[in-house]
């Protein structure tokens, strides 16, 4: 029922269903702003009508006013219960507070202020609260004792300045996220000994926190294994101060931005210690890190002008590095003695050159390689050479630099799947200015002399990025070879895909697009599709289309959208009939891992699809009523063959 244009919703929609049948009803996406009781939810004796839905999602609708009541036809059976994005300002026992059997609750997105301390008293077999994006200030005091099971809490983006001692008083509690709040300090008085000894994840960032004490991580949380303090205002971290976090395996102190970190600050951690974030934090040296289990290290956004080969004497196990945005003038040696690297990040540092020799010594499992916005003046062909399992690049289009082509850097990358290629932006110290007083500005580029060329077999997916980019050439992909492409603009200021674009894709046949991601500018996408089914040679079919959150211009250049949809459902969706010649075609090609799709997924995404040329409605309902461009009617060629054939078989009956 979600979608539509509801303005009420009754239990008595379900009165000859019977009680039986567990439901699962998501009435979310319509226009309801009032849940009022219904008069005929009383029985002919007199008694309640009781419903035995389960699940329950009315969220993404205007419900501002709830009821006294009226869940009663569900309290018994409801066991989740979904309220986000409304404009909901309390929370009461009334409302919620009668559901023995209700584990889930999420009334996030919302404008509630106060939530009654008695709430949740009879709701003692709640496990999961969502309360994130509100307006609270203040929690009760006593509203989750009654609760026996409650196991994860988000509290988050509200504007909490503490918590009540002994809010949670019932052990069990999981994960607790208060980020995005204004706490002073870290909420330890808050749990009980009971409930911090099973507290696995602490989310805290985005508050004001200055200081963490050892008397803080006390010895009671034995079971903590994920500690976020990032984006505080954390001065200091004394040594040992976490050792009595026995499990503690991800830690991240980032965007602290005059934090001093220690010597001894890590001392406790050796042995437990997998993922630690030190992004951000002023770090001119890198600290000591005697962490034998470490796995993944994030120091970028600092001001590190190199990095110690000796560290890496404690970081054997190290899979991810990031080493973005710091003072780094070459790829430091110490990415030599990482046997295991898989992952290497070395975005936005003033390296000037990329030479044959470059990558020589690191591991052969490297699979991640970040080289975009350095500062290059010179890249060598047979500089990625050396590393035989690249999988994924991230690179800038330096069209300053002559004869810059992706295709033959990568020409050798035979396993290489993912492409990044970020837009050109204006660098300070550059070739066009050594003092770096005045930042050039480099040229556009369309990418047509970067991506001239054929590219390496296994590449599937290939993201657009930056906003530097505001066209594209047509033929940018004319030297694919994969036969699946997934292809995604990701902040660009691109209106709009080239009209000949589709029809230069090299060997595609199915192609996914994904305009999700902040693309403002972006209004059409010309029809994809060159063949009636996936999978036709020298054809190109549209598998999959996201572009919820655009505002596109909706007009007949759209219009295809809705008769590819009746084909998807056909060929694609796993619920629809194949026929034997077209099973068989699709399902022995390389790309029949791609064959099973969620299409209700697909609509979804749609309707999240604005119009910005009919006042930001629905493209799917712009679809049905206004578009009628002849898109769901056969091509021209194929009318005159079926007229010529009629005309034919007219005259022989006539004769």
């Amino acid at each position: 029922m979600a979608y539509n244009s509801l303005t009420t919703f009754a239990f008595d929609y379900f009165d000859q269903v019977g009680t039986l049948s567990s439901l699962n009803v998501n009435v979310s996406h319509n226009n309801i702003k009032i849940l009022m009781i219904n008069n005929s939810w009383t029985g002919r004796d007199g008694g309640m009508v009781h419903s035995n839905i389960k699940i329950l999602d009315l969220s993404h609708n205007n419900v501002s006013v709830i009821h006294p009541g009226y869940f009663k036809p569900v309290e018994m059976s409801l066991t989740h219960l979904h309220l986000g994005y409304n404009n909901l300002t309390n929370a009461t026992r009334d409302v919620f507070g009668n559901m023995p059997q209700l584990n889930w609750v999420d009334i996030s997105h919302n404008f509630i202020r106060e939530v009654d301390f008695d709430a949740f008293k009879n709701t003692k077999k709640l496990q999961v609260l969502y309360l994130q994006y509100n307006r609270m200030t203040d929690m009760p005091m006593d509203i989750f004792k009654p609760v026996q099971e409650l196991r994860v809490v988000d509290l988050s983006h509200n504007r909490l300045r503490s918590l009540p001692d002994q809010l949670f008083y019932n052990g069990g509690l999981e994960k607790l996220d208060v980020s995005h709040n204004q706490l002073l300090k870290i909420p330890i008085s808050s749990m009980s000994s009971l409930a911090a000894l099973t507290l696995c994840e602490l989310h805290l960032s985005n508050n004001f926190i200055s200081t963490i004490h050892s008397m803080d991580l006390s010895n009671k949380f034995r079971s903590l294994k994920f500690l976020d303090i990032s984006y505080n205002y954390l001065l200091r971290i004394d040594d040992a101060v976490f050792a009595t976090l026995p499990r503690i395996s991800v830690l991240d102190l980032s965007h602290n931005r005059d934090l001093k970190v220690m010597e001894k600050s890590f001392m406790g951690l050796e042995n437990s210690l997998i993922k630690l974030g030190l992004e951000n934090v002023s770090l001119t040296t890198v600290p000591e890190l005697p962490l034998a289990q470490l796995r993944e290290l994030r120091i970028a956004n600092n001001e590190l002008p190199s990095i110690p080969p000796e560290l890496s004497f404690n970081m054997s196990n190290l899979r991810v590095l990031d080493l973005s945005n710091n003072d780094l003038t070459n790829v430091p040696i110490i990415t030599q003695a990482l046997p295991r690297l898989r992952t290497l990040r070395l975005s936005g540092n003033p390296i000037t050159s990329l030479i044959n020799s470059t990558f020589d010594g690191v591991s052969d499992s490297l699979e991640n390689l970040d080289i975009s916005h350095f500062r290059l003046k010179f890249f060598e062909y047979g500089t990625l050479d050396n590393l035989p399992n690249l999988r994924s690049l991230k690179i800038t289009a330096y069209a300053h630099i002559p004869n810059f082509n992706i295709p033959m850097f990568v020409e050798n990358q035979y396993n290489l799947r993912e492409l990044w290629v970020e837009a050109p932006r204006p660098i300070a110290g550059s070739q066009n200015d050594p003092s770096g007083k005045q930042p050039p500005t480099y040229k556009q580029t369309d990418l047509k002399s970067e991506m001239k060329g054929k590219l390496p077999a296994k590449l599937k997916n290939i993201t657009i990025s930056g906003p530097g980019f505001s066209s594209l050439a047509e033929d940018i992909l004319k030297g694919m070879r994969s036969p699946y492409l997934y292809i995604t603009l990701f902040n660009t200021s691109l209106p709009g895909f080239p009209t000949n674009f589709f029809k230069n894709m090299g060997r595609v046949r199915n192609i996914s697009i994904d305009i999700r991601y902040n693309n403002p500018e972006m209004k059409q996408i010309p029809n994809p599709n060159t063949g009636r089914v996936p999978y036709l040679p020298q054809s190109v079919f549209l598998t999959d289309l996201k572009m919820s959150g655009s505002n596109m211009n909706c007009d007949c250049n759209l219009g295809w959208v809705e008769f590819w949809q009746r084909k998807r459902r056909q060929y694609i969706c796993s619920a629809q009939t194949w026929t034997d010649t077209v099973f068989r075609t699709f399902m022995n090609s390389p790309c029949q891992i791609y064959g099973k799709h969620d299409c209700d997924q697909t609509d979804d995404d749609l309707r999240e699809t604005r119009c910005a040329n009919k006042n930001a409605q629905q493209l799917m309902e712009i679809l049905k009523s206004d578009l009628e461009c002849g898109w769901d009617r056969a091509g021209s060629s194929v009318k005159i063959t079926i007229t010529v054939l009629i005309i034919s078989l007219c005259f022989v009956l006539w004769i």
